[in-house]
Parts: C-alpha cells; structure tokens; sequence
C-alpha cells in the first residue's frame, strides 16, 4: 500500500457506536467500588509453586479480565490470583491454564510472550514501585524459568530480595513469590495499606498477545498510582467471581458486560446504583464462563452514585462509567461531517453535514451548521464561480455543550464534462493488480476491463464523498510539471496541507505574529561537526576485525530469519559497516529499499521542534493556546503545554490527526476533559497537534518542513513522511545522518540546526516538571534513554514498533541505525548479539 492510500485510510480508526469504558473490581458490598480488598495473615505457606498449603485460603481473584473487561475461554486462558502476607512480605500465588506455550528467547523481552508481571509499592502515592516479569519456563525451545527486574525505586542501592517459584502443570504453570517487606521499608501489620498489581502474559503467536489483569477501574498508565491499594487483615475479602464493563451503548442506554465464573451460570445478576435496582439478566453458561448483559439508562449528568452488577451480598462487581458529557464531546470529534459533492460541476456549493445526524443529535441536541467558504486566494465567497480550490470551514454549533470547526477541500471543475467523459471505458485507468500467490496474471489481464470499471467507480463515488479527491483536482488543475516525480513531501496531500496552513494562519491571526521565513539550518560559527562518510576500521577507532565479526553476526542473523533489513554503523562520524541482509519481496534486500521507521518518527519530528525552540519560535513551556485559538477560554486545570505534548503527558490517545487540517479544531473543543499532567501514555496524537503547532509558527506544512530544514540540508534522499509519530519511511543511511546530527549535538558539517544548549533540553529527563516530584519516569522530546544495553551510558534514541533501530551512543561515539519492516523471526536472539558485537569492536 501506498503512503498516500496509509494517509487517506488511516483518517478514522476509532470506534464511535459503542464506548467500553472499563472496569471493574469486586468487593464485598454495595460499596464495592470503593471498597480495599483485605488480604489476610498465613501461616504455614512454604514459596515452592505448589497450591497444596494454601489450601482455600488467601483472598481469591478467581476471573482475571483485560483492560476492556473481556476473558478468553478458560482452557485458552484462565489466571486466576491468590493473596496472603505473613512477618516476612507479602505472599502471591497465581495460576494459569494456557493452552499454548510460547516465551521469549530475550530475557529483556519476557513481557512479549508468555509471562506474569508482579508490581509493587509502599502506597498508591508512592513511587517506590518495583516490578518482576517472569517467564515460566514452559516453552519446550527455552524450558528454564526466568526472571526480569524493573527498579523503579530511588534507592537502587539494594536490589529487591525476592522469592520466586515457579512450576508446570498439566495444562499450564503456577507463579508463587514472596515480596519482602524489607524492599519498602515496611513493617507489617493489621490495617495496613499498599500497592499491588499483577499481569498475565498470553501469546499464542508472535505478536498476537492477550494480557489480563489485575488492576484499577480506570486504566491511566503504569506506575503505583494506579495500583491495586490492597489492605493487611487477619481475614481475606469475598472472592472476586466476576468482572463488569460498562458500555454507553450507542449513547442511548449503558450495557454492562458480565463475565463469571461458570458456577455461577442460572443466576440473576443485577444493574444497582445504590438501592436502586436499574436492569436484571440471567447468567448463561458460554464458553465455560457464565456470562450477561444487564441494560440500564444513560448515566445522570453528575453519573452514577455507586453502579455495580449484584448476584449477591458477596458476588458484586464494580462497573465504572465514563462522564457522560465526556464521551459525547469524544465522540463527536469521531463523526465525519462531509459534503456531497466535493467536486462540482456549478457555482453552487453542495450542502454539508455529519454522516450520522441522528446519533450527533443524541449526543449534543439540536444543532446548527454555518460554513463560510474560501477561493484558492482565501477571500470569503458566496459562490463557486470560478473553477478551482474552495476551502470549507464548518462550524458545529451545538443545543449543549462546545461545539466545533470542521476544515474540507472542494474543487470546481471548469466545466461539465459531460457523460462521454465519465465512461469508464472511454479513459481507461493503468490498474496493476498487485502479486499474488492466488491471482493468475494471464486472468487479471483478460479481466483488466472489469477491473478498471471498479476503480473508475471508487474514483467517481470519491468525488461525492471524499474530500481527497478534490485535492487531487486542485493539485492537477493549472499545475506545472517539475521536471521530477512528487515525493510524499511535495504531492497532491502536501499541497492540500500546506495551502490550509496559509488560511489557518490568515484565520488566527498569526501571519503578524510570525511574519519573517524560517530559516534552518544556518552557518555554523565553530568548527565544523563530522559528517558520516565511509572509511576503515582504523579511521572509526574499531578494532581491524570488527566489521567482519559483525558481519558475521548479521550474516548468521539474515540466514535465520523471515525478515530483510539493512545496517549503517559509524564511529567518529566514519562509516565502517553498510550493507543490507536478506530478503525481502523474494527478492534480495538493498541499500535502497525504505522500511517502515513507526515510532522513530517521533524523534524526527522533534528534532525540527527544536529548531523551532531554539530560534525563539517555541518553547516547551509555551501554552498550546498561544498558537491554536481553540483552545483559548476553555475551563482546564492544567493548561496544555507543549512540552505535555511530546511527552506523552497530555490525556490523548492513538496515533492520529497529522492528515486532518482541522486535528487543532477538533481536539480543542475536547479540550476541558484532556487529562493533562496526572499520568504517562504513550500516543502519537500529541506529536500530531504539536505539528499543527510548528505549520501556524513557521508557515510550512510539516512535509514541508522536513524537506527544507531537514531532510534536503542533511541529504537525506531516501526518506519519505508526511507525518510526526508513526509513518517514515526510511534508510539505514539517511537515520544515520539524523543520528549523527544529535551525535554532534545540532551541528552537521558547516551547519548548525540548534545550539548545544537547545539539544540539551531533548534529552530525557525526569519528568517532574509535568507529572509531579513522585514520578519516576524519564523521557525527552522525541528521545528516550537505552539502558541493560552494552553501550555506553546515556545512549539515547527511540523505539519502533517496526523493530527498527536508532540508537545514539555519546560515551563511545557511536551512531547505530538498522531499518526493517518487523522484527521477524529470532530478532530477540540476533539483536543483543548484533549491539555486543559493535562494542567489542571498539579499538583501546
């Protein structure tokens, strides 16, 4: 697929019909949602991975969910929990059937196959939290238990003491551990309160996981402040035989999704809040669960009092529901608003409104559409008289709460051209039908008339409902050739882009505001920064049989796996090894081919943040509504800023909105219920608004500025993205270059893109500044730390989905970069390898 074809299909991947807001927790009364489960006091429980002394004692957790509440059928999975303490620490015992063994070969990836996750705290105030990830040992290639220590603490001086067991079943293993209570400084005792969270690990295949949980109602992140709180007793709470997720189904009536214990299966359960009976439905027996779907209203405006699914006064499970103007305001921002056409064939625009009005009407009432239209110049105009562009700007004005600006493309053609022009047969389309194990080329080609009829029927039925097409025809229409094909910098979709950056600027008011180009990089005042050229082993400072031993490794790596990469390694700016490994397509990989860069993206978009920074244009601590008028006026109680943006600290979700011209519109009428600065979560919507940021500060459009301030300067010719967090396209070489830019602190050769002392502010760093003085997470603009690796301390870079690699290493002047499309088969065994490799070689 295209990058073209990824940027128009990837515009609305989120569900907007039926909200599953989780979760769930049990307890033993109507107060179950507030309620702390006791742990109770055991004695005579020896840590050997057997359940036999623990008899039916220890609070039970007897159905583990994942964070959206649902199970697999028990002889799939089933984790079940078990909790005691004793003068020692804190006892755990956890269960689980598992149908199909599958580890991971790298002890530094337990976490992406099969494993359980302990993590524990003093309190849920308290970041002293530390974690275990253990494998069971049960995979027949890796029959060994192991274990893995995340230290989260601030006195690391002492590595936790811990007790772990594990054994294999019939059918699955069991996890038994003994936390003591010397790791937290803590002195047991009856009515004492911490922090404990436990996860279970299934992978049935590579990348095909399933992880259940024991953890809070409302999931924000990892960290103790979202634990489990767990209270010391001399006796254990009920057990928990079920879990509860509320749904707002449809914004017309919450569903509740009850999954059980089978036992349980013939029992009415009920929907209460409080004493008030809401909806009843029978348990059934499914999959040995015994499941239900008790229906309810729609939540009060100030929600529920105490919404929980009921069997009994010891079976009750709590069910936590979203607020309710919350979700309306989400999902409106999620409803398409289209015109119909797009392109038109006379002066008259076409009417505009959201695809599902009935459902918008449900969400904010009654509402109202003004739209103001826009020529090619950016002056208003009642009509479409001449052919060409013509900017949409949509205003929602809502019964109920905030309403919101929507942005469209039109195009006027400059005449009709008539039926003879549309027949598809008449103007046939070049449709390649792709390779395919199941499609015979000779029967693709006797069908190519077929063929081209249902792509001219796409392009056609387009025209009416998407407004890509009509940034096509404006791109096309009075266009001049370049003399070279349109990367994805300078196409159809960027120009569309850049020519709504011009109207928004117009719109905000900010052409006086930034009046003066941007310019970057500029001539460097000092000496001149390494440039990455080829040269020996010698001149790179490695050992004379580095790059053979390396090769070596790579060479065993392309043998015994299913997936192509390439490798660009350099020492002092010098370039000892580039070389592409494998195949790819069936064919064998080249130093040409792009792979997919995912999340290293990021760290793109953020280097051309700091040229922002460094000029003035930009600080990190800038309000978003300095630049994004939507947001202005609205009641928050942290203000969104732009360093929450690029550190994941910002209440957004998913990985969305760089090829929306209106990401900024829609996001600030949800503005009031961003949780900003209470917890870290990974998205890429952040990076996309702070883009929108860097369009309105410079006047480019983020294309744009990658081709002129960063890409073009380093020449990095091979490299294709349109967007901030998740789409590049790339080479080992043009990373490289990317690398060693950051290597050298902003400077490459006689160019300098920002100062020593902006590079500074894009390293990691504890972020205290947003989420509070407790925390204990680090991270930098776009960047992030690479620690249990052979390289040097402070070696910096980002992560990829992709399994591709930067890593940037200051300690030993190293820049090393691998592109590749996934990790492929055995890349847990041939990374660590490939990284011990270059360090070895390095000379003195």
């Amino acid at each position: 697929m295209s990058q073209a074809s990824i940027r128009l299909r990837s515009r609305r991947l989120l569900c907007i019909l039926a909200l599953a807001v989780v979760l769930m927790a049990s307890g033993p009364s109507a107060r179950a949602a507030d309620a702390v489960p006791d742990v109770p006091r055991l004695q005579g429980v020896t840590v050997d991975g057997s359940a036999t002394d623990w008899g039916d004692r220890g609070f039970r957790v007897e159905v583990l969910p994942n964070d959206q509440g649902m199970v697999r059928p028990p002889q799939d999975l089933d984790a079940q929990l078990r909790l005691g303490w004793n003068d020692e620490g804190l006892l755990a015992l956890v269960t689980v059937v598992d149908n199909t063994p599958l580890e991971s070969p790298g002890t530094e990836t337990l976490y992406t196959a099969d494993s359980v996750e302990f993590f524990i705290s003093p309190a849920l105030s308290s970041s002293a939290i530390y974690q275990y990830i253990v494998a069971p040992g049960r995979d027949p290639a890796i029959p060994e238990p192991r274990m893995k220590l995340y230290d989260y603490r601030r006195d690391k001086s002492r590595e936790p003491a811990v007790t772990i067991v594990t054994t294999k079943t019939a059918d699955g293993y069991v996890v038994e551990a003994l936390f003591p209570w010397a790791n937290l400084d803590l002195t047991p005792k009856v009515g004492m309160e911490m922090a404990f969270q436990v996860f279970v690990n299934d992978y049935d295949a590579p990348g095909s996981g399933f992880q259940v949980i024991w953890y809070p109602r409302d999931r924000e992140g990892a960290g103790s402040r979202v634990s489990h709180p767990i209270r010391l007793s001399d006796s254990a709470s009920p057990p928990v035989l079920m879990v509860a997720r509320g749904v707002l189904e449809r914004m017309r009536r919450t569903r509740v999704d009850v999954a059980a214990v089978e036992r349980l299966a013939g029992r009415s359960v009920e929907l209460r809040d409080g004493d008030t009976v809401l909806g009843k439905a029978e348990l059934a027996a499914a999959n040995g669960r015994a499941t239900a779907q008790p229906l309810g209203p729609l939540p009060p405006a100030q929600g529920f009092r105490d919404l929980v699914a009921r069997v009994d006064d010891t079976t009750t499970a709590a069910v936590s529901m979203p607020d309710l103007g919350q979700e309306r305001a989400r999902s409106l921002i999620e409803i398409p608003v289209n015109f119909h056409p797009y392109v038109l064939s006379s002066p008259e625009f076409p009417p505009c409104d959201f695809d599902q009005p009935s459902l918008v009407e449900d969400l904010i009432g009654r509402y109202s559409l003004k739209t103001t239209f826009y020529d090619a110049d950016y002056n208003p105009v009642p009509r479409a008289e001449k052919p060409g562009r013509y900017g949409a700007v949509v205003e929602v004005i809502p019964e109920r709460g905030r309403g919101l600006t929507v942005f469209r493309t039109l195009f006027r053609l400059p005449q009709d051209p008539g039926i003879d022009f549309w027949w598809p047969r008449n103007v046939p389309l070049r449709v390649e039908v792709p390779p395919a194990p199941w499609i015979d080329g000779a029967l693709a080609a006797e069908q190519a008339g077929a063929i081209n009829d249902i792509f001219w029927g796409a392009f056609l039925g387009n025209m009416e409902r998407d407004a890509s097409e009509a940034a096509l025809m404006s791109a096309l229409y009075g266009g001049k050739p370049t003399g070279a094909k349109a990367t994805i910098q300078d196409d159809l979709l960027a120009q569309d882009r850049q020519w709504w950056v011009g109207l928004k600027r117009k719109l905000y008011g900010m052409e006086q505001a930034y009046p003066t180009p941007f310019v970057c990089p500029r001539p460097s005042d000092g000496p001149l920064a390494p440039v990455l050229h080829e040269g020996t082993a010698a001149d790179a400072g490695m050992k004379p049989d580095a790059p053979a031993k390396i090769d070596a490794v790579l060479q065993e790596w392309a043998a015994n796996t299913d997936e192509g990469f390439q490798v660009c390694v350099a020492r002092h700016g010098v370039i000892f090894l580039h070389k592409a490994y494998g195949r790819r397509g069936g064919r064998p990989m080249t130093l040409a081919d792009r792979s997919w860069m995912a999340s290293i993206t990021k760290l793109l978009s953020a280097t051309l943040l700091m040229m922002l920074v460094d000029q003035g244009r930009v600080s990190l601590d800038d309000p978003v509504e300095k630049f994004l008028p939507e947001f202005r006026g609205a009641n928050v109680a942290t203000p969104l800023t732009i360093r929450h943006l690029y550190t994941h600290t910002n209440g957004l979700w998913g990985h969305w909105g760089d090829e929306q011209h209106d990401f900024d519109q829609l996001i600030g009428s949800y503005y009031p219920y961003l949780k900003i600065g209470q917890s870290f979560s990974y998205n890429g919507a952040g990076y996309a608004l702070g883009g929108k940021v860097m369009e309105i500060a410079t006047g480019e459009a983020i294309p744009l500025l990658y081709k002129h301030h960063l890409l073009d300067p380093l020449g990095c010719e091979n490299t294709e993205v349109f967007g901030t967090s998740w789409d590049a396209r790339s080479t080992a070489i043009d990373i490289a270059k990317v690398g060693q830019l950051l290597l050298n602190r902003g400077a490459y050769g006689d160019r300098r893109f920002f100062s020593e002392a902006t590079f500074r502010q894009m390293l990691p760093e504890r972020l205290t500044k947003v989420l509070g003085p407790d925390t204990t997470m680090d991270r930098g603009i776009g960047t992030h730390w690479f620690e249990g690796e052979p390289l040097g301390k402070g070696t910096f870079g980002h992560g990829a989905a992709s399994s591709a690699t930067l890593r940037i290493d200051p300690v030993n002047d190293l820049v090393i970069v691998m592109t590749r499309n996934s990790a492929g088969r055995n890349f847990e065994t041939y990374h660590p390898r490939f990284l011990k490799a270059v360090v070895e070689g390095i000379a003195g």
